[in-house]
């Protein structure tokens, strides 16, 4: 169920009559059986949501699970009702009310007497809003298209943020895909009063890098905090279950299920049929080894054909992230089995630095602690001199030199298709000169310089909390579940273990280039050896070698990329260049890339944007 709502006079009585009505629509549209939508309204304002509470002229409307820390729920022996609690604090204590918030949630309290309207989502992003401010109000909603479309916006595509779609293969916020529309980065808030927004943090990790705790503390920390997450969040219904893919992060949350359950847990997991992108020994053995009722499924390319619109329809943005397919085939194998809420090991690996990346830029950033004289007057000449050119050891040196002399977290995108061709080779002349290629890295160089630690592996966390958790993956399990009709929790991302991973020192959580190491420790005894012991595989998918082997596949990506071709963002050559080079050269580096433009085209046609 979204929420929708609007604060402003919006042209009089004729607009807010146009915003109510859609307001109406819009949640019929998203709402469900199990779900009434709300509206509280006068003349200037109007909030729809699954929640709502409402105090004369201060309305909250609600989206998520959050908790309430226990010195603001009111009264022992009283039943928490988050909306009325959430009010009720906010009414004592204004925006410090969300200091006092955990858990997943989207806010909006609308004070309709003052004109002032706050807007939230949760700690780490579960939740999403987002917001377009006019002259003469603000309206705002959980799905940025809700609020594109909305009457007196009326947004149109921007430029810029395709152009962010394709480098990232997601729009990171705050920027959307609409012009004059934003929304929410995980832990702010936006408040609207006196015809202008103020977009601010209101929480930050504390990290700590010289704790003295020993390892056996911490261990012992982790282990109860994931215990009552996944109590906290498994309901008291048969119908729950886990993703298990066989990594360490699922084959946690699915043993935790069945130890504090008492009872199999049923988990539910993948196949692709290749085994360099198949983990599925992996979850049977962890099945095995908790007790655990599995179910698997393989995947083939002939599936992409079926969901591969149902996919692009399901998102409110372009969302080029491939291994949405499989995440879909699993919350519906789920589904069909009978089992409506799912635990996700989603977090783990950017709460406990498990991101093959964290050890591979170390190597870079200790070529940047050598002194300046001896790099610059000495290294670097060297390596370009005319006959050291031609030495297998100085190209290696020279591009290893390279590679640290750009910062972090640039960095991160060498690999990336639109940093290694150039950029007037891929787009097209109209689309270049509406948008500034470089805005994505200021925008990631802001919020790593945000970081509220100097600690290099702080700073990736953090970084990757918000471009690879919020934008990305949480997107990603959030939106195909509920087009499978599944509710998901996300244990790793319980207050509690956050908390402790931030108190973990990074001597101890990544000694050296140990990916993961205080976790692996950690899980002796608990994990099967195998599972702690493998190499990290992910959630991806062989998208590229399908493409080559399945004609229908073909037939519907290559008529998505002529469509493309039409819209002039990508010139038609560098598309023709892409198919070649896919089929010729690297099948699942090219593939990528070729997944995300036939994603946009379909994104287009099922909401009917005009590009």
């Amino acid at each position: 169920m979204a929420i929708f709502g609007y604060l402003g006079d919006f042209g009089g009585p004729t607009g807010l009559d146009a915003l109510c009505a859609y307001g109406d629509r819009v949640a019929a549209k998203r709402g469900e059986s199990s779900c009434l939508s709300h509206c509280a309204r006068d003349a200037t304002h109007g909030c729809w949501g699954p929640t709502l509470a409402n105090d004369g002229p201060v309305t909250v409307v609600l989206d998520g699970r959050p908790a309430l820390a226990r010195t603001h729920q009111g009264d022992a022996g009283q039943a928490f009702q988050p909306a009325a609690a959430i009010l009720a604090d906010y009414r004592r204590n204004g925006i410090a009310v969300l200091r006092a918030l955990t858990g997943p949630f989207a806010l909006a309290i609308v004070d309709g007497s003052v004109r002032r309207v706050l807007i939230a989502i949760d700690r780490m992003g579960i939740e999403r809003l987002a917001y377009a401010v006019r002259p003469n109000g603000i309206v705002f909603s959980t799905s940025v298209i809700d609020v594109a479309a909305a009457p007196n916006v009326d947004a149109s595509l921007d430029h810029q943020g395709l152009f962010n779609y394709l480098l990232h293969h997601m729009v990171p916020a705050p920027g959307t895909s609409f012009l004059g529309v934003q929304k929410l980065q995980a832990a702010c808030y936006a408040l609207y009063e006196n015809g202008t927004v103020r977009v601010e943090r209101y929480w930050a990790p504390q990290f700590e890098r010289g704790n003295r705790a020993s390892f056996k503390t911490l261990k012992n920390q982790l282990h109860r905090s994931l215990r009552d997450a996944v109590r906290s969040q498994s309901d008291a219904s048969k119908s729950i279950g886990a993703f298990l893919s066989g990594g360490l992060d699922s084959s946690t949350v699915a043993g935790m299920l069945s130890v504090t359950r008492g009872a199999a847990a049923q988990t539910f997991s993948i196949g692709f049929g290749y085994p360099q992108y198949d983990e599925l020994p992996y979850a049977r053995i962890v099945n095995a080894h908790f007790g655990c009722d599995g179910t698997e499924y393989v995947i083939r390319g002939s599936d992409i054909v079926d969901s591969f619109p149902l996919i692009a329809r399901a998102y409110d943005e372009p969302f080029g992230n491939s291994s949405a397919l499989p995440t879909y085939y699993c919350a519906r194998l789920a589904r069909d089995h009978g089992v409506h809420h799912l635990l996700a090991g989603d977090g783990g690996d950017e709460l406990f630095a498990g991101n093959s990346r964290y050890a591979d830029q170390r190597i870079f950033e200790l070529y940047r602690r050598v002194p300046q004289f001896l790099r610059h007057g000495i290294l670097e000449p060297f390596v370009s001199r005319p006959h050291a050119r031609l030495s297998p050891l100085s190209r290696r040196i020279r591009s290893y030199i390279e590679q640290s002399n750009t910062p972090l977290p640039e960095r991160l995108e060498r690999w990336n298709l639109l940093r290694r061709l150039r950029i007037d080779e891929i787009l097209c002349p109209d689309f270049l000169a509406a948008i500034d290629p470089e805005a994505p890295f200021i925008q990631m160089r802001d919020l790593w310089n945000s970081t509220p630690s100097g600690a290099y592996l702080h700073r990736m966390l953090y970084y990757d909390w918000q471009y690879t958790l919020a934008d990305n993956d949480l997107r990603k399990v959030g939106a195909m579940c509920a087009l499978a009709g599944i509710r998901v929790s996300y244990p790793m991302l319980d207050v509690g273990v956050v908390d402790l991973s931030t108190g973990v020192p990074p001597r101890m959580m990544m000694p050296r280039r140990r990916l993961r190491d205080f976790y692996k420790r950690a899980m002796r005894g608990f994990l099967p050896d195998a599972v702690i012991h493998k190499k990290k595989h992910g959630f991806g998918l062989p998208f590229g070698l399908w493409l080559r082997e399945s004609p229908p596949l073909r037939a519907l990506i290559f008529d998505n990329l002529s469509d493309l071709r039409k819209r002039r963002m990508i010139r038609p050559e560098f598309l023709e260049r892409l198919l070649h080079l896919h089929d010729r050269e690297d099948a699942s580096y090219y593939g990528v890339f070729v997944w995300v433009a036939a994603m946009l085209e379909q994104w287009l046609r099922e909401h009917g944007v005009a590009a």
